[in-house]
């Protein structure tokens, strides 16, 4: 007997089918580790980028900084220093007043990475730190000073011109009657600014002198009567010092006959007014130099303090003229004016 066998379909579920769910279900769960995992890369490179601009807006400048500065404009810095270290006192700064030849020596061998000079520097110079030590320099100018001239109280300036200043430093008037012309110190830049400015390279008159500091000029000068005293003008500048008031009863700023911008004879001496217009001829330069770079350095950030508003209101404060003036702001009241009957 023949048996019929019967064909049952099982149902079997599709492995393929299956595959693909799963795959499905890995996907999404890899895609979402992805994507919180990207959000918070995302948001720390965010805050990176933040902070980093946070940085890069206010920097705060670390390190140490050393700066030679002319001896004569040492009353003047020394206020500016003070505010520049409390205000900056992640900055080490250390200075130095020496004369020219040892702050020259100081920035060849990098043992001073900014100068303070009273004065610009010559092409010679320039050309000579370029060839020798390939040294290429940025100059900025801060504020003007003046080599003031100092006497007695009672000695009489009414005729003292420049062009008898200069006839007092020839070297062939040597005449007794002749006032003495005294200095603070030989190798001083006020001396070689002087003797540039009245036309002498070399021999001057044995009328001319040198001390040693400026309160032995200013000494020297307050007893003697017949004496020229040649010292800084910021030394005796700030008038709301107390020393400074003390020193200006013992001696006088002597003042010279000059002509003004209309022709007319005037008298001008050693002050802010005469310095801000121009009419003194001792006025010089307060200038910084320091290494052509582009690196945004404590050298700058000095250079930038002294010349910008805080600095530039102390150099007023002690009654030297800052490059640039700062703003003042004045509050006018627009309410109606009352009048009292």
């Amino acid at each position: 007997m023949n048996k019929r066998i019967t064909k049952y379909k099982i149902q079997v579920p599709s492995l393929r089918k299956a595959y693909v769910q799963d795959d499905k279900l890995v996907l999404s769960v890899v895609y979402c580790l992805f994507s919180v995992v990207f959000s918070l890369s995302s948001c720390t490179q965010k805050k990176s980028a933040e902070e980093a601009k946070q940085d890069s807006r206010f920097k705060i400048y670390k390190g140490v900084l050393n700066v030679d500065a002319d001896m004569g404009l040492e009353p003047i810095l020394k206020q500016q220093e003070d505010v520049f270290d409390f205000l900056n006192d992640s900055v080490q700064s250390n200075f130095a007043y020496k004369n020219e030849k040892e702050m020259f020596q100081d920035f060849k061998n990098n043992k001073a990475t900014l100068l303070i000079l009273s004065r610009e520097l010559e092409k010679t110079e320039v050309n000579d730190l370029r060839n020798l030590d390939t040294i290429y320099v940025r100059q900025l100018p801060v504020a003007y000073d003046a080599v003031a001239l100092i006497g007695s109280n009672d000695f009489d300036d009414k005729s003292l011109d420049f062009a008898l200043l200069q006839k007092y430093f020839d070297p062939k008037n040597s005449y007794a009657s002749y006032p003495k012309l005294v200095f603070e110190n030989q190798h001083s830049s006020t001396v070689r600014f002087v003797l540039n400015k009245l036309g002498y390279k070399e021999k001057v008159s044995p009328n001319v002198y040198a001390l040693q500091t400026v309160n032995e000029v200013i000494d020297y000068v307050s007893d003697h009567k017949n004496v020229i005293g040649f010292i800084p003008f910021n030394t005796i500048s700030d008038t709301d010092d107390g020393k400074v008031k003390e020193t200006l009863k013992r001696i006088k700023i002597l003042s010279l006959r000059a002509k003004n911008r209309e022709g007319d004879t005037v008298r001008v001496s050693a002050n802010q007014s005469d310095i801000a217009d121009g009419g003194y001829p001792l006025i010089r330069t307060l200038n910084t130099v320091t290494r052509n770079t582009y690196d945004d350095n404590l050298e700058l950030l000095l250079v930038s303090f002294l010349s910008k508003a805080k600095g530039a209101k102390i150099f007023l404060k002690a009654g030297l003229i800052p490059v640039t003036i700062p703003e003042r702001e004045v509050i006018v009241n627009e309410s109606e004016v009352s009048s009292s009957k």
